[in-house]
């Protein structure tokens, strides 16, 4: 740790003996976003064996690098990124922080965005829901604190009672839907914001597209295929929306997991009930395109 984060996060490991992870977060509030980011991806510690107790534990690199191709000090960089432009864009778009909002990460993966979150809101006010079980499953073995759900692939309803959410993120969640599923996606969290609420979800611009061709020449693609670069190009410029599903089993007679980009055009044109307000985009991970939804 840092010598100026060393009393801070040293009153924090003292403050959890109680097995209060709110103990611990009223202290470790204190440091930056990027040094909170640092503790919490850091677990477990030896030298914090409070912290560790209390905390989720990281997953290993390779689990890290199998959801988002990165791992360690790189991944961090990346979802303090993300994060802190959600933060400011709710302080912007709506005049309040994230501090003690209720949160869902709709495709929360093993939690990593879920960790950052911390740093807002208290893990009684999180969510995180995700549709292969897996991803909780390894949400729950690795103690993430939060409410954790397993969410259906293309959702009519949410698991989550009567709660509505004052912020909703999918990162690198419309990424990978097809048109159908992305849909019905935006369709069905509209019902969950609360009023004067905030939905971010990320997106591919067009780019993908050589990125992928390249990663799939060179072996390192998931769609287990070539790909028509050129026509999946020309589809986006057409319609606004490209997808290639990967080799998957279909969902209701139609695979619905790939790779995807899509347009601002095409979010006004089809997310009803949303107002697309801003978007963001961090030249740490140019390839995703953070979009700002406010409902109607």
């Amino acid at each position: 740790m840092f010598s100026h984060t060393r009393d801070i996060i040293l009153a924090a490991e003292q403050a959890v003996l109680t097995g209060e992870a709110d103990e611990g977060l009223r202290h470790l509030r204190h440091l930056s976003l990027d040094d909170f980011g640092q503790v919490l991806f850091g677990l477990p510690d030896d030298s914090l064996p409070n912290l560790s107790a209390v905390f989720p534990r990281m997953p290993s690199d390779d689990v890290q690098k199998s959801w988002t191709g990165h791992s360690g000090l790189p991944l961090l960089q990346r979802t303090t990124s993300f994060v802190r432009s959600v933060a400011y864009n709710c302080q912007k778009l709506l005049g309040h922080g994230m501090e003690d909002r209720t949160i869902l990460d709709f495709g929360c993966g093993y939690g990593r965005i879920i960790r950052l979150m911390y740093y807002y809101s208290s893990p009684a006010r999180i969510w995180g829901l995700d549709p292969w079980e897996k991803s909780i499953e390894l949400c729950r073995a690795d103690g993430v604190l939060g409410q954790l759900a397993v969410s259906d692939y293309l959702p009519t309803a949410l698991p989550v009672g009567d709660v509505s959410f004052d912020l909703i993120y999918a990162f690198s969640v419309f990424t990978h839907l097809s048109e159908r599923a992305a849909i019905l996606a935006l369709t069905t969290l509209r019902r969950y914001v609360a009023r004067g609420g905030l939905f971010v979800i990320t997106i591919r611009p067009t780019e993908y597209w050589d990125h992928l061709d390249r990663a799939v020449r060179a072996e390192a693609s998931s769609t287990g295929s070539p790909i028509n670069r050129d026509e999946l190009v020309a589809r986006h410029e057409k319609s606004g929306f490209a997808f290639v599903p990967h080799a998957r089993g279909a969902i209701d007679g139609e695979v619905i997991y790939g790779d995807t980009s899509l347009s601002f055009e095409w979010i006004e044109e089809h997310a009803d009930g949303w107002n697309m307000v801003g978007y963001d985009h961090s030249l740490i991970d140019p390839l995703q395109l953070l979009v700002y939804l406010l409902p109607k």
